[in-house]
């Protein structure tokens, strides 16, 4: 891997993040021509969670010229499956049946390589990219000159702190949240707090033919699960609930996933032959927030 300049440290753009948003918003901006900086505090390929993607992505990834390559590194989703733990029948919904049938599918895929691939992508239209290099502070009002450009601090991953001055900042820093934290302006949403426990599994359950990459969807009493086929044959399952059924774990993490899992007897059916995969399962909370 080639290493990014450091020459003009007064760019157009400074991206913090060099996941798919900052990715996709580099790309953009660089085949047109500006001079843009991501910086991406960790080292790509990296674990990430998330992996299903909708049809609307589809177009998004025409955009930007990686359809084929998304498609080569996923799996075919053509619906979802509703399962719920009252009733007999499942319930499926088909994109292609939907009043709109111009995005029939989206594809699923492991987001270690999909942010790896917008990330590489963004280099090759034009952009600066930097890895393990974190955002430490922005300072809207650092005036550095007659254009009072703002001041953008980062470390990389010696712990050695350069300074930019871009014209714009975009936060693409998803969950760290680097602006409205430092600006203080998040609004916690209590009424709509959840938090994930999640892992993968070897030798889960998967439908034959068209139907082996759509996502299932259990609900449970405290919340609901994601089933989530790859295609190296993996599959993630996450369980969603409010953190405070979290709270009330016992043992290990792994203990207490499978447990809740256990919950759901219709998934635990579709798990009885799969095996956790070596990892261990993590947790997530996302209480929803706005910037104001």
């Amino acid at each position: 891997m080639t290493t990014p300049s450091f020459e003009g440290q007064r760019p157009d753009v400074v991206v913090v993040g060099g996941g798919p948003a900052g990715s996709t918003v580099a790309a953009l901006l660089a085949e047109k021509g500006y001079d843009v900086v991501v910086f991406e505090k960790e080292l790509h390929p990296r674990f990430h969670i998330g992996e299903s993607l909708l049809p609307m992505n589809m177009p998004l990834f025409d955009r930007l010229g990686v359809r084929p390559e998304v498609e080569s590194i996923g799996i075919v989703k053509l619906g979802a499956e509703f399962v719920s733990p009252w009733h007999e029948h499942t319930s499926r919904f088909m994109f292609g049946e939907a009043m709109d049938k111009c995005f029939p599918y989206a594809v699923h895929v492991r987001r270690s390589e999909f942010d790896e691939l917008l990330f590489r992508h963004a280099k090759r239209r034009g952009a600066r990219t930097f890895e393990k290099h974190r955002v430490t502070r922005v300072d809207m009002d650092a005036g550095k000159g007659a254009d009072d450009r703002p001041s953008v601090k980062v470390k990389d991953g010696a712990g050695t702190e350069t300074e930019w001055f871009p014209r714009f900042v975009i936060d693409a820093s998803g969950r760290d949240t680097l602006l409205s934290s430092q600006f203080d302006v998040k609004q916690r949403n209590r009424r709509h707090a959840s938090a994930a426990l999640f892992g993968h599994f070897t030798n889960a359950f998967r439908f034959p033919g068209k139907f082996e990459g759509s996502i299932s969807l259990f609900w449970f009493d405290h919340g609901w699960f994601w089933y989530i086929p790859l295609r190296d044959g993996t599959v993630s399952v996450g369980a969603v609930a409010h953190p405070g059924y979290f709270k009330n774990r016992k043992g290990t993490l792994t203990e207490f996933f499978m447990e809740t899992i256990a919950l759901s007897p219709k998934l635990a059916d579709r798990l009885k032959d799969a095996t956790p995969q070596a990892t261990t399962p993590t947790t997530r909370s996302s209480a929803a927030a706005t910037a104001s």
